[in-house]
């Protein structure tokens, strides 16, 4: 509103900076989906072949199934660690997150799990730890990400 108030025109984030945010329930409970629009400019599936999926098991203290306050505020800490160590190195770049009934679960695709894993042990060595768990698979075409994306499009979305 301000800026349309002193005739600036919102900035507009290039494609691969953009996500998109949907709903839908699990056993009556709303699960958030945050994904990103598409790919980073010049990253190719085949480049980065493996899914590091990093889970948070949280105790809700509501109905829904979603994070507390200060839950959330680790979770944005941690999450923002990583984003800037593993996406400004290129190793690995944050594609998806779903939040809802007592998980988190970010969804990373790596060049290399090794170099992935040596960046987020480097980043988080002088933290108290995060309560989270990694697993691994390939996924070279990437359709854990496109299973998300069509999902979206069928429950409805909303650009962030």
């Amino acid at each position: 509103m301000l800026n349309r108030l002193f005739g600036k025109k919102k900035q507009e984030l290039p494609p691969e900076e953009r996500w998109t945010v949907a709903e839908c329930e699990d056993n009556g409970k709303p699960l958030i989906f945050r994904i990103r629009n598409t790919r980073p400019h010049g990253i190719e599936p085949n480049t980065y072949p493996h899914l590091i999926a990093i889970s948070w098991i949280y105790q809700s203290n509501n109905e829904f199934g979603m994070p507390s306050p200060d839950v959330s505020t680790l979770m944005r800490q941690f999450e923002e660690l990583l984003e800037s160590a593993l996406e400004n190195s290129q190793s690995a770049f944050l594609m998806v997150i779903v939040t809802g009934n007592n998980r988190r679960e970010w969804q990373w695709y790596s060049r290399s799990p090794e170099e992935t894993m040596g960046f987020v042990n480097q980043v988080l060595m002088d933290r108290e730890p995060f309560p989270v768990e990694f697993s691994m698979q390939e996924d070279p075409q990437w359709e854990a990400y496109q299973h998300f994306q069509g999902m979206c499009k069928t429950v409805g979305w909303v650009e962030e």
